[in-house]
């Protein structure tokens, strides 16, 4: 399947990141681009990938509650919107995977 263009956005329609993904197995995954992300979502993200590539599953749980609290969804290029669940952006990585 080809990548795909797709618009992060939270429950204000404020976007989130950007990025192009492809479908694989259950979730998609790609690249990101967090140049519109605000202050506070890039320290939450910033925070989640530090946690996961040091390893500190202690308090994992914790940000991963803190993302799925909050109602984003995607919306890819032809127009269709989807919410979105297990948002995972790791902003100094570029990457980001999530299920629609």
């Amino acid at each position: 399947m080809p990548h795909e263009a797709i618009t992060i956005v939270d429950e204000g329609r404020n976007v989130v990141a950007t990025g192009l993904v492809e479908f694989l197995g259950d979730c998609y995954s790609g690249s990101v681009n967090v140049d519109r992300m605000s202050d506070s979502f890039q320290k939450m993200f910033v925070e989640y990938e530090d946690v996961v590539n040091n390893q500190t599953f202690s308090i994992l749980d914790q940000i991963e509650d803190r993302i799925s609290s909050i109602r984003f969804s995607a919306i890819f290029e032809g127009g269709s919107e989807f919410p979105v669940k297990d948002l995972q952006i790791f902003p100094k990585g570029g990457t980001l995977s999530f299920k629609a």
